[in-house]
């Protein structure tokens, strides 16, 4: 019993000064006019929304974002006080410098001159080419066709497809990406996949004439057009526009080319499995032997013609490769460049930046843009991790919550084994493996002992050079990611590292990774409304509790099944217990994709967001079980908090579990994730498990005929 408690005959009530800012912070969360057993969402979090607006600069606020403000804020601290030593700079150093340039760049001129080398570098240096250049070339050609037939056979070069594929590279056309070999565990392998649109989405690119896609597609083309004038200030603005008008339907039938999510649940039915060799001879029109030669040669790793290569869109390959034979050469050049331009433009003009928010404001909603500094923190989280984890870890981590979680994990683990003894749609054969699975599931909480070895992140930045402190933006975005770029593709000779943590420490969230069997809670989670030292065990097992028993849960959901104990992409199941996981599944599908968001006008897709669903619902019953195991087994008797006696100890868990997902989104901003987020909306990731679960309904006395007490419930674990 916490020192501060006070006993009862029936239960404690904790007053220790943590329980009672906790007994706060939920009283100013709930409203209690809302019947919790018609909508436990507005019930948990009616006050939070009130007392939460959407800053004009986001697009969305909860729990995590919160969090991530906070996290945001002393990573500022950290960074802007880094004594930078300029001779020999560490990788500590030159994050700093990183940091400052990306401050400083709407103060400096843009960098034209920059761009200009990185467009030259990646092929495309007289990008945009437009129609009239080429006929002048093609007319300059003709006069000297007679004396210098070298000169003749280069222009033909530059008018075929497969040499611009060369030139240009690969990322105009497909995905590239070194991973572990699902077969061979020890192993890394070249994987291959459909192209990615992160501008603009596939949906959008698809259908551009909607009422919806119109001013998307409009501000995108905008986009495109600025970058293309700060390339050549010279061209017309009807030059630029005929320009443009093909790019974009362009884009959009190679988004037509590409699958849905949806339809790339099924990672088995869709896993080929090929050489190099023979993608070559059976697909003659993508020239994928020298485009992987090419890009291996950067890192001086020869290729075999046996070369394994895996596939998750060899549909999309097919596709590709018949689409190949229609292209114009000049398009696919400017689609090239087009992309490769879009990666880095906002690093070298002020304009470019200007018409990106405007973009932005179509599609999520806001109407401000983030101070600057913000963005640059930002951009080094993403550019480089590990040292902003470095940083991060050395100033701020609990041992206390590394302790509580580890506890957690195991307590979850003993119940979901249990579980598997009790369900009686699973064959033996296929339990027995399941309970291996489970067994050798990692849980990683914190941080890699690696991450604070300045070797080793010297050594992950092994090509970023000494960076002089007037360095661009630009130049010092393009040598990290050039650096991370090369690191990737070396792993390809490398043997497979069980160690590696599949993310860093300054992360508000967490994560699952099928391949390696891998749970990872970061530091960064480990707060907050998620965890506090010294609470009652209910309030941090419904949330950082529910957060684990989720990550815990998609092994065992759709796509995370395929793969073994081992991380091996392979069909363990016997059929006939599949067909009844696909029964159960498939329930969760047409209860969700039965659901209209009233807000968005949008209904939501209950296929692509099963995965998710199917963690929600498994790990809020996991860890609900594993709470009344601790009451029933060690604790006997409730905790209350002091101003709260009402709610018992099971009340508060869900409580907690639905605070934790407390948020507010732009209608514009729900529309974008209704449409691409495998997670559903907050709101039916607190009401739907909840209402799917008996045990809510007793806790909080709902009748019968409540929304929260449905009858037509979903289970599967």
């Amino acid at each position: 019993m916490p020192k501060g408690n006070q006993e009862r005959e029936d239960y404690f009530v904790c007053d220790t000064p943590v329980c009672l800012q906790r007994a706060k912070v939920i009283n100013e969360s709930l409203n209690t006019s809302v019947d919790p057993c018609e909508d436990f969402y507005s019930y948990a979090c009616g006050g939070w929304t009130k007392n939460h607006p959407i800053p004009n600069d986001k697009s969305a606020l909860d729990s995590f974002s919160i969090l991530n403000d906070e996290l945001r804020d002393t990573l500022r601290d950290l960074l802007e006080n880094i004594t930078i030593c300029d001779e020999n700079q560490t990788i500590v150093d030159k994050l700093a410098l990183f940091y400052n340039s990306c401050v400083a760049a709407p103060e400096l001129p843009d960098r034209r001159d920059v761009m200009f080398e990185i467009m030259n570098a990646s092929g495309m240096p007289d990008w945009p080419k437009t129609a009239k250049e080429e006929n002048c070339s093609e007319e300059a050609q003709n006069m000297t066709e007679s004396s210098n037939i070298t000169e003749s056979t280069n222009t033909t070069e530059s008018r075929n497809i497969t040499s611009v594929i060369i030139k240009t590279g690969m990322s105009s056309i497909l995905s590239i990406g070194v991973s572990r070999d699902t077969r061979l565990l020890d192993s890394y392998v070249i994987q291959l996949d459909q192209l990615g649109f992160s501008w603009v989405g596939r949906k959008q690119l698809i259908n551009q004439n909607t009422t919806y896609s119109r001013p998307i597609i409009a501000a995108y083309k905008t986009v495109i057009q600025t970058a293309m004038k700060f390339m050549k200030p010279n061209l017309s603005d009807e030059e630029i526009s005929d320009l443009t008008e093909k790019l974009v339907a362009y884009e959009g039938q190679l988004a037509n080319l590409t699958a849905a999510p949806e339809e790339r649940r099924d990672l088995l039915k869709l896993y080929h499995r090929t050489t190099m060799e023979e993608l070559q001879n059976n697909f003659t029109n993508i020239p994928i032997r020298a485009l992987l030669i090419n890009v291996f040669k950067e890192v001086n790793i020869t290729l075999a013609d046996n070369e394994t290569i895996e596939m998750y869109a060899l549909d999309y390959y097919t596709k590709l490769n018949n689409f190949l034979e229609t292209v114009d050469p000049d398009t696919l050049y400017n689609y090239a460049g087009m992309r490769t331009m879009l990666s880095w433009a906002a690093a070298a003009s002020a304009d470019f930046r200007n018409v990106s928010f405007e973009l932005s404001k179509i599609q999520s909603g806001v109407s401000v843009q983030k101070p600057r500094w913000e963005r640059c923190i930002n951009s080094a989280k993403a550019t480089m991790p590990s040292v902003i984890g470095h940083l991060y870890v050395k100033n701020k981590f609990s041992e206390e919550a590394k302790k509580e979680v580890e506890d957690l994990a195991r307590r979850l683990m003993s119940v979901f084994n249990e579980t598997l003894q009790t369900i009686d749609w699973m064959d033996n054969a296929t339990r027995n493996t399941a309970e291996e699975k489970l067994r050798k599931m990692e849980a990683r909480i914190g941080y890699s002992d690696r991450i604070v070895n300045m070797t080793y992140l010297e050594d992950l930045f092994q090509f970023v050079p000494r960076l002089p402190l007037n360095t661009s933006y630009l130049e010092a975005v393009f040598v990290v990611s050039v650096n991370s770029g090369k690191k990737s593709l070396l792993k390809l000779r490398e043997t497979y590292d069980k160690s590696a943590w599949i993310v860093g420490p300054a992360v508000v969230n967490a994560f699952y990774s099928p391949s390696s069997n891998q749970m990872v809670f970061p530091s960064a989670i480990l707060q907050g409304v998620f965890y506090e030292h010294g609470l009652p065990r209910s309030l941090n097992f419904g949330a950082i509790g529910m957060v684990v028993g989720h990550e815990m849960t998609h092994g065992f959901d759709d796509t995370g099944s395929q793969f073994d104990a081992d991380g091996a992409l392979k069909q363990w199941w016997s059929n006939g217990t599949r067909a009844e996981f696909k029964k159960r599944a498939k329930c969760f599908e047409e209860q969700y994709g039965n659901i209209t968001d009233r807000k968005a006008n949008m209904t939501l897709n209950g296929v692509n967001t099963v995965g998710e669903n199917i963690a929600d619902n498994g790990g809020l019953r996991l860890v609900y079980e594993a709470y009344s195991k601790l009451l029933k087994d060690e604790c006997k008797t409730d905790t209350r908090l002091r101003g709260l006696e009402q709610f018992s100890g099971k009340q508060l868990f869900f409580i907690a579990n639905g605070m934790a997902w407390c948020s507010a989104a732009r209608p514009e901003y729900l529309k974008l994730l209704i449409q691409y987020d495998p997670h559903s909306p907050s709101q039916y990731r607190v009401n739907i498990p909840m209402s799917n679960m008996p045990a809510f309904s007793e806790t909080f006395k709902c009748r019968p005929n409540s929304t929260m007490n449905r009858k037509d419930r979903c289970t599967l674990w």
